[in-house]
């Protein structure tokens, strides 16, 4: 039997941006949260930008679930039974009218998406109230920062192990997913960063310089994990999977993914930050690099999923 045929899903353009978010606010959050702790006086604005878009990015995850869902109560449904029992299914955990299925990407991702963004709040409000004279507020954020840096790494990762997890012929043997969307969270979360320090004429050259290396360093490895997502899923030997990978690296989606995802969202900022963009992180290099990695961080999802939907079976 072909990999494919026992269950499917489909994946929206909303689902595609409530990923890429996802991915955003995840690896914002975290770079902010290793920034505070590494120090929290020189790379305050670094900090401060990275909690801010976190918050901003994950606003409208829970909204485009729901519109996808297409009736509210479903989303709730991940999160509550109106029926508590042991058996829901296995190794859950129910407390009250809340259950939680540690082993399944979908129960999974609905809590930490509840968690992240309880976090992302927290952490914001704390930073805007410690730029208005409440200082006794730092370690508050610290352990906010610590906690909710934990469940951004779930939410940038956790959607390429929630593809894996389905029986799409692309998907199935994709075991590099969760690698791969867990880089592209840090590179676009880096480069979300980056972007508005720019635009807004904050943060030092340092901190600057030292946030676009951090982007390139999560570049080189959204490269590797897609090479190796390429090579393991070929080796499979499948002829709905070969198809499948056909479509995406020579079929109709070739052109977003060698010119969109891999030529305009890798190597070209590579190339520029190699040039000199991580030296001189002059504003407008800066600018142009973090939205090439943006719309190619978007593009190398949107790309896998479409093309992962073309071949059923």
């Amino acid at each position: 039997m072909e990999p494919g045929l026992l269950k499917s899903a489909d994946w929206p353009l909303l689902i595609d941006l409530y990923f890429f978010l996802g991915g955003v606010a995840g690896g914002a959050f975290v770079i902010a949260t290793v920034a505070s702790l590494l120090d929290p006086h020189r790379y305050r604005d670094l900090t401060r930008v990275g909690y801010y878009v976190a918050l901003l990015a994950i606003i409208p995850g829970p909204i485009l679930l729901t519109v996808d869902l297409g009736i509210p109560s479903r989303f709730l449904h991940m999160l509550m039974v109106s029926k508590p029992t042991t058996a829901i299914g296995m190794y859950a955990i129910t407390v009250g009218p809340f259950h939680l299925k540690p082993f399944s990407p979908m129960s999974a991702g609905a809590w930490a998406l509840v968690l992240f963004s309880a976090c992302a709040f927290l952490a914001a409000l704390l930073t805007f109230l410690e730029d208005r004279g409440n200082p006794r507020l730092g370690p508050a954020r610290v352990i906010i920062g610590i906690v909710g840096g934990v469940f951004g790494f779930f939410i940038a990762a956790y959607p390429g192990v929630l593809l894996d997890a389905t029986a799409r012929p692309l998907f199935i043997s994709a075991h590099w997913l969760g690698a791969l969307f867990l880089a592209v969270g840090a590179a676009t979360g880096g480069a979300a960063i980056a972007l508005i320090l720019s635009l807004l004429g904050g943060g030092t050259a340092d901190s600057l310089s030292r946030l676009m290396k951090i982007t390139a360093f999560a570049l080189i490895l959204e490269l590797v994990f897609l090479a190796l997502f390429v090579v393991s899923v070929s080796a499979t030997g499948s002829r709905g999977i070969r198809e499948a990978l056909a479509q995406l690296l020579i079929g109709s989606d070739a052109i977003f993914f060698w010119g969109g995802a891999v030529g305009l969202g890798l190597v070209i900022p590579l190339l520029l930050q190699v040039g000199g963009a991580i030296r001189k992180a002059t504003p407008g290099m800066t600018a142009l690099v973090s939205v090439l990695v943006l719309v190619g961080g978007f593009l190398v999802k949107y790309v896998i999923i479409v093309a992962g939907q073309r071949v059923l079976s």
